[in-house]
This record gives structure tokens, sequence and C-alpha cells, in this order.
């Protein structure tokens, strides 16, 4: 594959900022290597088809398709067999959301897109979005992007905001909080755990260290996210893990003490029991793929 097949607009400060760009490649390509990071980031096709790696799930994804990758999500995409496949992205921090709204209700908008969980939507069929008011923004954001008219930047970010509400309404928490700075408490571990998943955590001092009981933040944490911080905080280590197995030469032994852990027997089977196949299966479909030797 030679440089100039792949066009795109990449990203300037790896989720800093909040972007819309249009990516085209050529067929059976890797468009999206194994990935994790704090931005929050949506697809829409526009031509062809993907395989997308969402979670440990696959899906197919054709023109007219939207799909949502919340913020420390892991995520792999490879085009299929047409001549040119193609989609717009959206990518925004996390900051983008606490931008628009007051403090007591920040961190409960952001939980909406920091964590997949079962009864929130990821992906919505060409179908599903046909008459939509979230179609109809999609629309003005491509038009925006290619016309370029006087302030077409800012009306960008407002057709996001838009389009971010309609995802919120779709889905609303079942259950208000009946104090919402602990959305803001759970938020800010889950920050923590991303930036800190190389080291030793310890749930306890986490706890303490934000100010609150190990059982009330263990509670929380599950009531909110649906995992324990344990089981958070290994599927984040393991996502990291599995972007460092395809994106780098590093041995099984390097990454796992990368990612936190010590012990490389203990990191297979934490490994396998998320990704459902060992680190070394990883590593080697990776190579067939890039079609190293």
């Amino acid at each position: 594959m030679k440089k100039n097949d792949i066009i795109t607009e990449a990203p300037r400060q790896f989720g800093k900022e909040t972007e819309f760009f249009f990516q085209c490649v050529p067929q059976n390509t890797v468009s999206c290597q194994a990935n994790v990071h704090n931005a929050i980031e949506l697809l829409y096709v526009i031509s062809g088809s993907y395989s997308v790696i969402l979670d440990n799930s696959e899906y197919e994804i054709f023109p007219g398709d939207l799909i949502l990758f919340c913020s420390n999500t892991p995520h792999h995409a490879v085009s299929g067999t047409a001549e040119k496949n193609s989609y717009y992205v959206i990518k925004l921090p996390p900051s983008f959301l606490m931008e628009l709204s007051g403090k007591e209700k920040m961190a409960e908008y952001v939980m909406r897109f920091a964590i997949n969980r079962p009864e929130n939507k990821s992906i919505w069929r060409k179908d599903e979005l046909s008459g939509s008011r979230m179609l109809d923004i999609l629309n003005s954001l491509i038009s925006e992007f290619q016309s370029r008219k006087y302030a077409y930047d800012a009306a960008i970010k407002l057709d996001i905001a838009a389009l971010l509400l309609e995802i919120m309404r779709e889905c609303p928490p079942k259950t208000q909080l009946k104090h919402p700075q602990v959305a803001e408490l759970i938020y800010a571990a889950m920050v923590y755990a991303r930036e800190h998943y190389s080291q030793d955590i310890n749930e306890q001092e986490l706890a303490k260290s934000l100010g609150v009981s190990y059982s009330y933040f263990s509670r929380s944490f599950k009531q909110i996210t649906g995992l324990s911080f344990k089981q958070y905080l290994n599927r984040t280590r393991i996502a990291c893990a599995e972007q460092l197995l395809v994106t780098t030469k590093k041995s099984v032994t390097e990454v796992a003490t990368d990612c936190g852990y010590n012990n490389v027997s203990y990191f297979i089977s934490v490994y396998r029991s998320v990704k459902g196949k060992t680190p070394y299966s990883t590593k080697k479909s990776n190579k067939k793929e890039s079609g190293a030797d």
C-alpha cells in the first residue's frame, strides 16, 4: 500500500481538540489500528464497508451507518472489498461536554460517552437514521466541512454539540443520581486509571484520595459503570496492551510490564479472559495483516 492511497485529514492533537475530518482507504486496509485514547469518536460511513472491532465485539458497518467509540474504548477498523472505502470522523475530548453544562451535571453527561454499557447504543444503522434529527445534523456537518463558509469551524462545533445532545436524549439515565457529584468522583477515578494504568493502583488508597470510603467508592463505581474498579482497570490495561502488541515490536513480557503486570502468566490469563485469545495470537495475527516477516 502506497502512502498516497490513504486520503485523510489527520487529528492534530491526538483527541485534545474537537475535530471533523474525512478518511478514504482502498480495500482490505487497516484504516484504524487497534487503539485506545481519551477522545470520544464517531464514524459516519460514506462508501464501501468496514469491519469494526469495538470492545471485543465485531460489527460490519456500511454507507449511512454511524458508530460511536466511547472515551478509552478499544477499537479497530479494517476496510471491506470495495475499491474505495470512506467515512467522516467526529473526534472530541470529554472536556467538550464539560464546557456545555454546569458543574453539577457535566460528569453525568460525560459518563454517557465514557464507557460502553449494554443499555446504550453504539451503532445507528442507515434505516434508523433515515428522517431523523441525527441525520439532519450529520448532513449539516458535511455541508459545512465541504463549503468552508465563514465561521464553518464554529458551525461544526455547534452541530457536534447538537448530535451529542440527540444521543444523550435517546437513552437518558433510568435513575437520577441523588448526589450528582458521584458521577464526577467516578469519572475522576476512570481518568486516574487511564493515566496510571502502568502503576500499582491500590483501590482503597484511591478512594481515600478522592475523599470517600472504600465501600462507598466500590459500590458507586459498580452502579455507574456496571463494572468493578478492578474490572475497569484490567480492561484499560488490556486495551493498552493490545495497542502495544499491534503497533510496536515489544515482547509480550515487555508489554505486560508496561501495562502494570509484574506476572506474565497472570497477564496472559487476564488478556485471554478479556479478549478471548492470547497476547501471542494477537501479535502473530497482526504480523500477518501487516505482511511482516
